[in-house]
């Protein structure tokens, strides 16, 4: 799993500019009931609440963190997007993204810790 902003470069993003939230995810091999929790940077808000891919069945958007559910998916490469408003200025710590199997939850993995700054 991996996370990135689109067409942003340097974790620096700018006050009342929209940005999209990537999230990337590699599955192996075939995986049923699938939770991705992807937490969102302090000093944002949402913009857009609604599912973005076909393949998720259900997301939850949370004041910290979105968490996106899926019934089954097969090896390949997997894209969601969050949609989110930069609101207040400073530095922020980007929590590290984590994919698991929701009644398996020792099969999971993460990135790493990121630092946003809001100009």
């Amino acid at each position: 799993i991996s996370t990135s902003f689109v067409d942003i470069n340097n974790n620096i993003l700018n006050a009342g500019k929209k940005v999209k939230l990537k999230v990337q995810l590699k599955v192996n091999k075939d995986a049923d009931y699938v939770m991705v929790n992807i937490p969102i940077p302090g000093g944002c808000s949402y913009l857009n609440k609604s599912k973005t891919s076909h393949w998720e069945v259900y997301r939850e958007s949370f004041r910290n963190e979105t968490a996106i559910f899926c019934e089954k998916l097969r090896p390949g490469d997997y894209e969601f997007t969050i949609d989110l408003m930069p609101r207040y200025t400073g530095k922020y710590t980007l929590n590290p993204a984590k994919v698991e199997l929701m009644y398996f939850p020792t099969f999971n993995a993460n990135n790493s810790l990121r630092k946003v700054t809001i100009e």
